[in-house]
């Protein structure tokens, strides 16, 4: 696939929601109703670790699966709905899950018990970032939610844009999202008030990341931006790819974005120069985490990819053992 446009995206999931609809309907499901089942064939979307040995994903049907031996062995965790499940990411002994209909999931306990949070929305929220206790979603429509203790309670915020938003990440008080018709928004106050940057891009722009000033944004067609002030301005990266670069992680120098057909990307250099990565999946990637040189990565099929090496050799974890839906 060398083009994964907006379009097509759109068209899979608007299939994929309506074939869930139909088979909650046969099986006279209700949103907060779970079996804890999970189907190997369904799409994993979000990712965190805590360390090498702790890891959680998150997907379709509200599966939640975690692992305590860093990617050995995976279990089911029981999230109590339904709705699939965009982005995890945790701080601390704390976790959030965030998903369709403005649904947040919290766990205080390493997801043996999630608890829903009242998000005030009802808008799908695609990612979410925390720091401590501050913890900021974003999602459709330009929608914003920022909590200060938690998530006890959530604020909207105004984002200035109707753009779907795709991705959100923070470092300190700066935070920034990023979203269709290649929007980048930035906050200088930990998300109190928030102002667009020019990123002279049309494409959507899928996920962001930085380190210090340091910012890169990765989108459709290969899109790959990188800023060293904060944003304030861009310049264009060359990734040798067509496909649609669906997340990015990385510490110091390194970098890493997964994609469309199992795409891999690596750079050892902050970006100025990217490799291709030998990847054991065809699927897509949607989501990549690191810790040191520890990676995984999750997609389309129930993929969870493993590297214990920064990347130069990749191991596809099984889900062999879990219920199968």
């Amino acid at each position: 696939m060398n083009n994964f446009g907006r379009d097509k995206l759109l068209g899979w999931v608007n299939q994929a929601f309506l074939l869930s609809v139909v088979c909650f309907s046969l099986a006279g499901c209700s949103k907060h109703k779970q079996t804890g089942a999970f189907d190997i064939t369904d799409r994993l979307h979000g990712l965190w670790a805590r360390d090498g040995a702790q890891v959680w994903a998150a997907g379709e049907q509200g599966a939640i699966l975690h692992s305590a031996d860093g990617g050995g062995r995976w279990r089911p965790q029981k999230s109590g709905t339904v709705e699939r499940l965009y982005s995890i990411f945790g701080s601390n002994s704390q976790l959030w899950v965030v998903g369709a209909d403005g649904d947040i999931l919290h766990s205080t306990d390493g997801g043996d018990r999630w608890q829903p949070q009242k998000s005030g929305t009802d808008r799908q929220l695609s990612s979410v970032y925390a720091i401590d206790l501050q913890v900021w979603a974003v999602g459709e429509r330009g929608t914003i939610l920022y909590s200060a203790n938690g998530g006890r309670d959530w604020q909207s915020k105004n984002s200035g844009t109707k753009r779907q938003l795709y991705s959100v990440y923070a470092t300190g008080s700066q935070v920034w999202a990023v979203g269709d018709g290649g929007v980048i928004i930035h906050s200088a106050d930990g998300g109190q008030n928030w102002r667009p940057q020019k990123s002279d891009e049309a494409l959507s722009l899928r996920s962001v990341y930085g380190s210090g000033s340091q910012v890169w944004v990765v989108g459709d067609s290969g899109t790959i931006l990188h800023s060293v002030d904060g944003g304030e301005h861009w310049q264009l990266q060359t990734s040798g790819t067509g496909e649609t670069l669906a997340a990015l992680c990385g510490g110091g120098p390194e970098l890493w974005i997964v994609g469309t057909d199992g795409t891999i990307l690596y750079s050892a250099d902050g970006g100025q120069k990217w490799q291709p990565q030998v990847s054991p999946t065809a699927h897509h990637l949607l989501s990549v985490f690191n810790i040191g040189s520890q990676l995984w990565s999750v997609g389309y099929g129930g993929a969870i990819l493993h590297s214990v090496d920064g990347g130069r050799n990749w191991q596809r974890q099984t889900t062999e053992g879990l219920p199968s839906g």
